[in-house]
């Protein structure tokens, strides 16, 4: 099967979006797909874009990827470069096929839709009227255009079909997998597993480069519930941030490690290693519209903490290979339910195990690139 693979950045590298767009490449590239990447396409600022850049976006924001002239541009790009074995159009956007009519059946895989994130992440907040009704226009554009829509989550897909009517038989949950290289067998974390389980002090990671969105604040005085009212000895590993805004000086059982590169193989080592050392993760977003860094996690059997909205539930299965609690949930709530699972030793073993069988059964590319080749080979 020939692919051809559109890139919405200016190329496929590990670095850009957490990795995820470059091991869906991969991911279908193992599945046999002859791939060819378009990728760089530029937002070409036509007269129309640049009046409309004026018009509105003065006090808010204007955003031209997502409008008719340039979607359009993007199409001409496509065809400009597609070269004519190609079977099926594949993109890890709907910004960059939206407008596209190659004659060529179209696919899309991602984390959310444009109707899903108003009013969730703050970067979309203060759009202006025509950027919301040219978003929503191009989204919908996207959808309907499209043989088939693949989403990471069960949030995403549904708002395909409540927000824009998509048909459903074309909607599909792929979750996104963990983007590490690992081969690591069930006895392998069993024996990992153990080594943690025979450690009295409960390690706690916290793995993210968003302080408020992802909870900091709220992992931060968990960890200070747990030392200081519960009486459980508790260490915290913090990794992305390398100002941390935090007022008070931080006790000694938290241990802020800065940001960690990915782009070096120390990096990766670095962030497997405290990974694999953690009881937890422990990232308790007030907004996320996946968390690769959960699936991440669960190939080394660590168990997640978290919070009930957007792509998480898809994830994270509370009580079988992780918890889940509500956005808003105490301080209390968090350090109490961390508590029950740490103290519980053949419960933790257990929760560790099915994290792990959750990796190696659905939250892999492997399994994400089978799934998808199925479908597309029905096309």
């Amino acid at each position: 099967m020939n692919i051809t693979f559109i890139s919405k950045f200016p190329d496929i590298n590990i670095n850009n979006w957490s990795g995820t767009e470059y091991y869906i490449l991969k991911s279908l590239e193992q599945q046999g797909a002859d791939l060819d990447c378009i990728a760089g396409l530029k937002d070409i600022l036509s007269f129309p874009v640049k009046i409309k850049m004026r018009l509105f976006g003065r006090s808010k924001k204007y955003w031209v990827k997502r409008s008719p002239e340039v979607g359009k541009a993007y199409a001409n790009q496509i065809v400009a470069q597609l070269k004519s074995p190609t079977d099926i159009i594949f993109s890890a956007s709907t910004e960059s096929i939206a407008y596209l009519d190659a004659g060529k059946p179209k696919a899309f895989y991602t984390d959310a839709t444009f109707a899903s994130m108003i009013g969730y992440y703050d970067w979309f907040d203060n759009l202006s009227q025509q950027t919301y009704k040219e978003g929503m226009k191009m989204e919908r554009q996207a959808i309907n255009s499209s043989n088939l829509a693949f989403y990471s989550s069960d949030w995403a897909a549904q708002s395909a079909i409540n927000d824009y009517g998509a048909n459903p038989d074309k909607v599909k949950v792929v979750p996104f997998g963990a983007n590490v290289n690992l081969n690591l067998s069930y006895e392998d974390v069993k024996n990992i597993v153990t080594l943690r389980n025979n450690n009295d002090v409960c390690k706690i990671l916290f793995l993210a480069v968003e302080w408020e969105r992802k909870g900091g604040d709220i992992v931060v005085e968990t960890v200070k519930y747990l030392n200081e009212v519960l009486k459980q000895p508790t260490e915290l590993h913090l990794v992305g941030i390398d100002n941390l805004p935090v007022v008070d000086e931080l006790p000694v059982y938290i241990i802020n490690h800065g940001r960690i590169s990915k782009s070096i193989p120390e990096g990766v080592e670095r962030i497997e290693n405290l990974i694999q050392q953690s009881h937890f993760l422990f990232v308790p977003s007030r907004a996320e519209a996946y968390g690769v860094v959960f699936c991440e996690s669960m190939a080394f059997g660590v168990p997640c903490i978290s919070s009930n909205t957007g792509g998480i539930p898809t994830i994270i299965k509370d009580g079988e290979n992780g918890a889940l609690l509500q956005v808003g949930a105490s301080i209390e709530e968090y350090a109490k339910r961390i508590y029950s699972i740490f103290s519980d030793k053949k419960r933790y073993e257990d929760m560790s195990l099915y994290a792990f069988n959750d990796y190696k059964t659905r939250l892999n590319w492997d399994v994400a690139g089978q799934t998808i080749m199925k479908y597309l080979k029905e096309l």
